[in-house]
């Protein structure tokens, strides 16, 4: 019997606990909730070296550029990470990302996104996007379509330039790893 990945993430999904729009919003709900999901497991499985300004009780992620969709926001926001509730907010500048763990990069910032990274990877925020050689461009962790299914890839140079710390579980998931030297 074969069983589609997105039905196996989707049933995950439903026992996680995780479901939001369901069936009625169709594909892009379901991929959307599934690149919330991959978003939520690269920041517990990340460890931020130099301490955070974030307070304990909260995790902040923002998304810079357009929201993949509201069902991506509803799946963060549901979500606790190291005991910490998830906070999502959107922003338009690196210099609002102030507390900010992670940043998911829209497809819709590809016109100025080396000046983007240029900017975070110098600080301590975990840059990820759904966007075409997004770690060839010096983000951090890109989702990415393999034969229908959603993988990932990670410039690992970018992760160490900013003291993060990705676990040895997460790297050996990844479809491609860059800049893999010590």
């Amino acid at each position: 019997m074969h069983v589609s990945f997105y039905r196996i993430i989707a049933l995950i999904l439903l026992v996680c606990g995780l479901h939001g729009a369901g069936v009625a919003n169709g594909v892009q709900s379901d991929e959307s909730q599934i690149k919330a999901v991959f978003v939520l497991n690269f920041a517990k499985l990340t460890e931020w070296q130099n301490g955070h300004a974030n307070d304990n009780s909260t995790f902040s992620i923002a998304i810079l550029g357009k929201t993949p969709s509201p069902a991506f926001i509803k799946t963060l926001q549901s979500q606790t990470i190291r005991g910490a509730k998830v906070s999502v907010r959107h922003i338009d500048e690196v210099a609002e990302a102030r507390g900010v763990r992670l940043i998911f990069i829209s497809a819709t910032e590809r016109y100025r996104l080396s000046g983007l990274l240029r900017e975070l990877n110098q600080q301590n925020i975990l840059t990820v996007s759904d966007m075409t050689g997004f770690c060839e461009a010096g983000g951090m962790i890109g989702l990415i379509p393999v034969q229908n299914r959603l993988n990932f890839e990670v410039n690992l140079a970018a992760v160490r330039k900013s003291h993060l710390v990705l676990s040895s579980q997460l790297l050996k998931l990844a479809r491609t790893i860059y800049g893999n030297t010590p």
